[in-house]
């Protein structure tokens, strides 16, 4: 099974150069650990770290600068190029990139940036690279490179039990090679409190608020949420209970399908698309329940945070949104796409606000002590402090005799036909 221990008394980072990857510059619940975890690296160990992402600045940035965390917008080659040719020298810019910046460790976040990086690290002079996997393998990529990608990369972090099996299952990464350490939750203090909250969305002190925290894209299920929240309204109107859905994320690919399926189902002022929301802490205040509605998750931070706000949290029955609740709440989660089972969970808990009481309060508890952002740190820093191997030592691809999948990170880079980096890349580029 993965390693989940803490290693205690790991050697300290000060003063290794530390690059944080992570891919465009804007926020989500991945791009939000990696920069907490930078700004823990800086404070706790005086590690020399900068985030790396890509495209214009974004919400990323901002909260770099909140934190005191450089960042820098770098050559990172995503989106991935379909010609083989036109990636390999993508690559290569990367890889030069990051040898200027000589780095002793690469942490790359989510999928794509940990293949990027995995294919690159070796030729950077950098000691080790950790390949952190936020979500449950939702991006998949051409064979050779997921192949080359694990196979070259020595050490593995999934942030839940189902990514860490993607790791060893379907991408065949050895079990010893994988850790799992969970996000860690940590709310800003509140810019505004409840009352102000509630002025500025016009609503009464009596209306039930529901929230979800996620961005509007392809891999959330607003959907089932909306019409699930039509049904529920219409049995909460019959109980004489005001009530209103809040969508607190940015608007991406699925916003403006959402806004037509609200119209479509003539909800009106019952349903609030918000956008990114900066003060996340005082939004919660505000609300009275979490929802989260989803298909894909690894372990997902608007959850962890309703969770940390002491909120009862009404989800979807997956995987991931399981190992954040825990089995108290497994009781509170409807199957995916079952708008019905969802409505009843919300109507369940906005009629009955002692069981939202005592659900919210496990939820915070288990927030505290599951979920802590020390014990994320923690368990990160025993394994970014683990590299043993010297900057000059040679790199070296897998040849036939890692084809089960064997750490092929420490040996002279080469395949069966003989030595392999990007020399014989550009090489390969010429024949396609």
């Amino acid at each position: 099974m993965p390693d989940t221990n803490k290693i205690d008394d790991p050697p300290g980072l000060s003063p290794e150069r530390i690059i944080v990857v992570i891919g465009p510059l804007e926020l989500g619940g991945a791009e939000r650990q990696a920069i907490q975890l930078a700004r823990c690296l800086m404070q706790e160990q005086q590690a020399i770290v900068e985030v790396w992402g890509c495209g214009p600045p974004g919400r990323a940035t901002e909260l770099c600068d909140e934190f005191g965390v450089p960042w820098r917008a770098a050559p990172i080659p995503l989106p991935w190029s379909e010609k083989r040719s036109e990636q390999l020298k993508r690559l290569a810019r990367f890889a030069r990139a990051l040898r200027q910046a000589r780095p002793s460790v690469i942490l790359p976040f989510m999928f794509l940036p940990s293949v990027v990086c995995g294919l690159t690290w070796r030729l950077t002079g950098a000691r080790l690279c950790v390949w952190n996997q936020r979500d449950e393998g939702r991006d998949r990529l051409d064979a050779w490179a997921e192949r080359w990608a694990t196979r070259l990369t020595p050490r593995f972090v999934a942030n839940s039990g189902h990514g860490a099996e993607f790791l060893t299952q379907t991408l065949r990464v050895r079990d010893e090679r994988v850790s799992v350490v969970h996000n860690g939750v940590m709310l800003a203090a509140p810019e505004r409190d409840r009352s102000d909250w509630r002025a500025q969305l016009e609503v009464s002190d009596n209306c039930l608020l529901a929230c979800m925290v996620a961005n509007l894209h392809s891999f959330k299920d607003h959907e089932t949420l909306l019409r699930a929240w039509r049904i529920a309204i219409d049995r909460l109107t019959r109980e004489r209970l005001e009530a209103v859905l809040l969508l607190a994320g940015r608007f991406d690919d699925k916003y403006a399908a959402l806004k037509q399926l609200a119209g479509d189902l003539r909800l009106g002022d019952t349903v609030r698309f918000l956008g990114p929301v900066r003060d996340i802490s005082g939004l919660l205040q505000a609300v009275d329940l979490g929802v989260h509605s989803s298909t894909n998750e690894g372990c997902p931070n608007g959850v962890l945070e309703c969770m940390a706000a002491g909120l009862a949290v009404v989800g979807t029955d997956y995987a991931g949104i399981r190992e954040a609740v825990g089995p108290r709440s497994y009781e509170f989660l409807a199957a995916p796409h079952d708008a019905e089972a969802l409505a009843a969970q919300i109507v369940r808990f906005a009629l009955d606000p002692t069981l939202r009481a005592e659900a919210g309060a496990a939820n915070h508890l288990r927030a505290e002590t599951e979920f802590d952002p020390r014990l994320m740190y923690e368990k990160m820093l025993p394994i970014i402090a683990s590299r043993a191997r010297s900057r000059t030592q040679p790199a070296r691809m897998p040849d036939e005799s890692d084809a089960n999948g064997e750490d092929a990170s420490s040996a002279p880079v080469r395949s069966p036909r003989g030595r392999l980096g990007l020399s014989e890349s550009r090489a390969e580029a010429r024949k396609e």
